[in-house]
């Protein structure tokens, strides 16, 4: 999966129970490592995710964001 395939998948914000609102950051996109989370107004962050593929990331946080009624 390529990282356009993976930003074409997931939702670019979410609204958190807690934080409210949150857009989707890329915090790591190396070679080696990926990683991502939903940054809130108040600068905290949620939903963050690591993985050695765009693949990894989308199982891993797809699945937390079905399991938390996001998607």
């Amino acid at each position: 999966m390529t990282k356009r395939d993976f930003l074409s998948k997931i939702p670019d914000f979410i609204n958190h129970k807690t934080w409210g609102y949150g857009e989707l950051e890329i915090i790591v996109d190396t070679k080696e490592q990926k990683g991502v989370c939903y940054r809130h107004k108040d600068k905290t962050a949620s939903c963050g995710t690591y993985g050695s593929n765009w693949n990894e990331v989308f199982e891993s946080l797809n699945k937390h964001l079905c399991e938390e009624g996001y998607v």
